[in-house]
């Protein structure tokens, strides 16, 4: 339970590639902050690979400059906060990162794809 931090609201900025996206948290009080962020358990192709542009264009298509849900996990070595990213579609919640999976647009053989049943919040 330590390693889920909070969940904020924010809206998306920037899309950077399948999975990092640049958001900006509303922590509350008139208080915001911009943040690079990882999608947890999300590895997607990087440039020049197959599926590059689907991915990022899927990432687009579903949260570019909309509000979304973030809840936060630990760090990475890059500095990006580790997330999963809520949208809302047609009035029901969605999970990027699953969809993601859901539409295979993973890179081959990742071990960041892996999903463990207690980060994927199934205690």
């Amino acid at each position: 339970m330590e390693d889920k931090l909070y969940i904020f609201k924010g809206k998306c900025v920037n899309v950077v590639d399948g999975d990092t996206i640049d958001v900006q948290l509303d922590y509350g009080f008139k208080t915001y902050a911009d943040k690079r962020l990882r999608l947890l358990n999300v590895d997607t192709p990087e440039r020049g690979q197959p599926l590059y542009a689907e991915a990022k264009q899927f990432v687009i298509e579903k949260v570019f400059e909309m509000d979304i849900y973030v809840q936060t996990y630990k760090s990475d070595n890059f500095g990006r906060y580790l997330a999963k990213v809520f949208f809302y579609d047609e009035g029901e919640l969605k999970c990027l990162n699953e969809l993601l999976h859901e539409e295979k647009l993973l890179k081959d053989n990742s071990k960041w794809n892996k999903e463990t049943e207690n980060e994927h919040g199934k205690d």
